[in-house]
């Protein structure tokens, strides 16, 4: 029986691969050279100094922002709100991660 699940999931990666490199060197088509449509992940922030150093300084003095604060902070830094949440997120786990450390 496993025998017969890996040789299955074997051919479907090979069914997957299994294209012709005119597909990948196929460029006559327009819509090749329209801008694809954008994924679920628009890929990893990189903030600028400047905007690190007030995400943080407004981290020391709240560890929980709220909505309208959010908002506002992401206006004035031109960030998405959405940036701004998961940096918060992300550095109150750095800030536990280091308080645990330190206890």
């Amino acid at each position: 029986m496993d025998d017969q699940r890996s040789q299955s999931s074997c051919h479907h990666a090979t069914d997957v691969l299994n294209f012709g490199i005119d597909q990948i060197l196929k460029s006559d088509n327009e819509s090749d050279r329209q801008p694809k449509e954008k994924g679920k992940c628009a890929g990893r922030a990189v903030f600028t100094i400047a905007q690190k150093n007030w995400l943080e300084y407004y981290f020391q003095m709240e560890k929980y922002i709220t909505k309208p604060n959010r908002k506002a902070l992401a206006s004035a830094l031109g960030l998405t709100d959405l940036q701004v949440k998961v940096w918060f997120q992300n550095r109150r786990m750095k800030w536990r991660h280091a308080t645990s450390s330190n206890a």
